[in-house]
């Protein structure tokens, strides 16, 4: 693991607001069940109208399939096995991709990093202490499902997206350069979003959401 990414995934716990323009709107009108109890955060997720069970779910096999990570250019995922792993922030299941060229392709210099949390919740990344941003994040919709957008305080080219799929559950999705340093965050937000937005896709075809379950709050 290089010293920059050992510096990510330390950092990873002190985040701050995005300047990306929202795609919805949090909701007002109902608090969320694990709602932070800082003013700055009241309401910041709408009530989920269906959850998505990840329980199970391998990061490396299931959320991503092969058309997708030809789409996305991803070497080290189609041309080589990704890197499986597990997250030192809440111990759950983790996978590296990459778009480096390495295969012969056409790079796009991106190192993604997809996980799943089955023991806490989305709102955890604004309720922890070590966690707590500084300014209200952005929320944005993800295929039908509210996610926190949370660039990195100290790396101004890396990107968490936390989509709130579940109770006590979330899909993460962590987006920086394999290589050297970019001055705007956007784009990686951006990539973020989109390969949340397929791997939501993808698992729900296998795991469909459970509509009775309601809304959780």
């Amino acid at each position: 693991m290089s010293i920059r990414h050992l510096l990510v995934v330390c950092a990873l716990v002190v985040l701050t607001g995005c300047a990306v323009s929202n795609t919805g709107d949090p909701a007002t009108d109902g608090p969320h069940s694990s709602d932070s109890s800082d003013s700055r955060f009241a309401d910041l997720l709408p009530p989920r109208t269906r959850e998505l069970d990840l329980s199970g779910v391998d990061p490396c096999t299931d959320l991503l399939t092969i058309q997708q990570l030809r789409e996305l250019r991803y070497d080290l995922g189609y041309a080589r096995p990704p890197l499986a792993d597990h997250s030192d922030i809440h111990g759950g299941v983790d996978c590296t991709f990459s778009s480096t060229g390495s295969a012969g392709g056409v790079g796009r210099n991106l190192r993604v990093l997809v996980g799943i949390s089955t023991t806490e919740g989305a709102l955890t990344w604004v309720t922890d202490p070590n966690r707590t941003p500084e300014t209200r994040p952005d929320v944005v919709t993800v295929d039908r499902y509210s996610a926190l957008v949370l660039p990195h305080p100290l790396l101004p080219d890396n990107c968490l997206i936390v989509v709130d799929t579940a109770e006590g559950q979330y899909l993460e999705v962590w987006v920086s350069p394999a290589l050297g340093e970019d001055e705007s965050v956007d784009p990686y937000c951006a990539e973020a979003a989109r390969v949340a937005g397929m791997a939501i896709q993808t698992i729900s075809t296998t795991l469909p959401a459970d509509p009775t379950r309601g809304p959780a709050g």
